[in-house]
């Protein structure tokens, strides 16, 4: 009897499977910094139908086509959720980013470089943060998407993702992403291959400052993904008319006669704002300036700059930052700051510019949650010894990248220009206050 009962319940529960909808059973999405485990490999076989006959192949999952001026790679998506936050539009496939990224190719990111360059598309420049030149420099490319079995059609990355982050002017999606390039990071993580973020470590940069905890969750998926599923990804060259290069350098030399007479200067800016390409300027500040007129001449520039068509190029070599003069004046209060920079004070001597290193040392043994602060002075330093005497100083083992400048009102770009230039390697960040109050009588 009792065995009957069980052949009966074994009976029921049979039956009750049998009766529940079908479940299609997709990959399990990464939730934490893993190598990601490839779910469709025989993808690889039939991932080419339908693209042009002219395709070469890179590697058996990347090819390219002149024709077209396209990449054309083989990827899985990672399996976002709608509304998660996306840390990587593409990821190499020896990255470990799966959890934060949109999908993961096949491929490593130095593999589509050779295929990009393939096109002729020459190696851009990457953003230099630390310089003030947030934006990458080079050609641009535009990404779609095809989900295989599921796509008849490419879409473009907005039909995924939503931006947050664009000003419509900037429409990154639409406009497309500025070519890096870069072989050194396959498996140097994130081995980016186009990151949502300015990353150091990816193929393709970002044609504005976006630093990652700036934009954090401001691109997120559209829609849920189901992880594995595998996608073929197009990486087309938006190339101007006429071959004409994506990225233009324009210098602009900036004297007294620039100052009281700037009318040529911004019609020169106007023009450029309706020109096609990246244009980035190359400001030369002349030797003679006072640094109070080029103080306000930047915070003029960098308002016009703001409205688009043009970016502000990292410094030419002895030249100082255009950025550097507008400095927030909460930084002055030393009591308050995140970190302690450099500072080096700059007057007119009997015998010229004399220089002043200052640190600023925290002393956290000290009851409360904030550190006692002291500041040791190292007077009579000059271009040619400030950064000798930075090295022996040092207590932070050279982890300090930024300098204050605190310049007397007399002072010019000439006089300052060498002590910045001697020390831009180990502070390549410089913000320059022109005194009206001594920095020595300031907190400490």
């Amino acid at each position: 009897m009792r065995r009957m009962r069980l052949r009966l319940m074994a009976a029921g529960l049979v039956a009750a499977f049998l009766a529940m909808p079908a479940v299609t059973w997709g990959a399990t999405r990464e939730t934490a910094p893993a190598a990601y485990v490839f779910q469709h490999p025989e993808a690889k076989e039939g991932w080419r139908e339908g693209l042009p006959g002219d395709c070469v192949a890179v590697s058996p999952t990347c090819v390219y086509s002149k024709a077209e001026k396209t990449v054309y790679l083989l990827a899985e998506l990672c399996g976002l959720g709608e509304g998660y936050e996306t840390e990587f539009f593409l990821l190499g496939h020896l990255s470990d980013r799966a959890y934060e990224g949109l999908a993961v190719a096949w491929d490593a990111p130095s593999v589509v470089g050779k295929a990009v360059e393939a096109l002729g598309v020459p190696k851009g420049v990457p953003a230099k943060t630390l310089r003030g030149l947030g934006m990458a420099q080079g050609e641009r490319f535009t990404v779609s998407l095809r989900r295989l079995g599921k796509d008849e059609t490419f879409r473009s990355f907005a039909d995924f993702v939503s931006d947050g982050c664009s000003t419509p002017a900037q429409n990154l999606f639409a406009r497309g992403f500025p070519y890096v390039g870069g072989t050194g990071y396959d498996d140097d993580m994130p081995a980016a291959i186009i990151a949502a973020y300015t990353e150091s470590k990816s193929l393709f940069g970002l044609p504005y400052s976006a630093p990652k905890g700036d934009v954090y969750g401001l691109f997120r998926s559209k829609e849920d993904q189901e992880a594995g599923t595998p996608v073929v990804v197009a990486l087309k060259w938006e190339q101007l008319p006429d071959g004409k290069a994506r990225v233009f350098h324009q210098r602009c030399d900036v004297t007294s006669e620039t100052l009281a007479a700037p009318e040529t200067l911004l019609e020169t800016l106007k023009t450029l704002s309706e020109d096609p390409r990246d244009v980035f300027l190359d400001v030369r500040l002349d030797p003679a300036l006072p640094l109070r007129s080029v103080s306000n001449f930047a915070r003029l520039f960098l308002a016009v700059e703001a409205q688009g068509g043009f970016t502000l190029d990292a410094p030419a070599k002895g030249q100082v930052p255009l950025r550097a003069f507008t400095p927030q004046a909460a930084w002055r209060e030393r009591s308050k700051r995140v970190f302690q920079p450099w500072e080096i004070e700059l007057r007119k001597g009997k015998n010229g510019v004399e220089a002043t290193l200052c640190q600023i040392l925290e002393d956290w043994t000290v009851e409360g949650p904030d550190p006692a602060l002291t500041r040791k002075c190292y007077p009579g330093v000059t271009p040619e010894t400030i950064r000798d005497v930075m090295r022996k100083v040092d207590v932070n083992g050279g982890k300090i990248y930024v300098a204050f400048f605190y310049c007397a009102p007399e002072i010019t770009v000439g006089d300052l220009a060498p002590f910045a230039e001697a020390i831009v390697e180990p502070c390549p960040t410089q913000w320059i206050f022109l005194e009206g109050n001594d920095p020595a009588s300031a907190e400490p």
